[in-house]
């Protein structure tokens, strides 16, 4: 049986009422030497969005990408090409910041961040993540590559064939992670609207709320949204 055989065979697995994304974050775990795994997309500029996670922890892991501005999978997004950080020197060579809550908040270090293959190649990524650190072989690289394909097709098959939607929304956009993401987006309108600046500066302030208070940009957020962190003034 091939990898992409196994890869369909494990998925049809896993339960039918999990979210798509979330079981194809599993079975990549269950098929590669990885730890973790998540996905997500990028629609715009900074405007990320978290389809699914393997576990806990790997959607932890997305969200301190996105609250810092800086990791492997928005470079892999950016530049639509694999990023590989395979050891946790080579994470922190390239993005100190991130490396260091990385390992201090999670059991993660080491990253693999590739674009899926197929028609969704520019927007989804897929994030790979390791508790140990060590270089990676060419055989497993070249599963890894297999496997996004595999996981891209799946994805773009689902949203070709589903007609359940709500709010011009397919399921695989109507998740509880793409909900708190979007509440970040209305928190930014807020601290744009009192500080009179572009998005992409209130962006930045709420990163740095996060940063300054602890948490990741979901939860500053929500404390924004409800007033329990006091807005700077303009």
């Amino acid at each position: 049986m091939s990898l992409v055989e196994r890869f369909r065979h494990e998925l049809a697995r896993t339960p039918d009422g999990d979210l798509l994304p979330d079981r194809l974050a599993r079975v990549c775990t269950a098929l590669l030497p990885v730890d973790g795994a998540g996905l997500s997309a990028a629609l715009l500029p900074d405007h990320r969005l978290p389809l699914g996670a393997s576990d806990p922890v790997a959607a932890a892991a997305e969200r301190l990408q996105f609250t810092l501005g800086e990791g492997p999978c928005l470079t892999a997004q950016q530049t639509r090409t694999r990023v590989v950080a395979a050891t946790v020197e080579e994470l922190r060579d390239r993005w100190p910041v991130y490396t260091l809550q990385l390992t201090g908040l999670t059991p993660f270090c080491s990253v693999l961040s590739t674009p899926v293959g197929g028609s969704l190649s520019g927007v989804v990524a897929l994030d790979l993540y390791r508790s140990a650190s060590g270089p990676l072989a060419e055989d497993v690289l070249a599963a890894v590559a297999d496997v996004a394909d595999a996981v891209g097709e799946a994805l773009a098959g689902d949203l070709a064939e589903d007609g359940d939607l709500q709010l011009g929304l397919p399921p695989l956009l109507r998740t509880p992670a793409i909900d708190a993401r979007q509440r970040v987006w209305l928190a930014i309108g807020q601290l744009a609207g009192v500080q009179g600046s572009t998005t992409s500066a209130a962006l930045a302030t709420l990163r740095a709320l996060a940063f300054r208070h602890g948490i990741d940009i979901d939860a500053a957020a929500d404390r924004v949204l409800t007033g329990e962190i006091t807005l700077p003034a303009p």
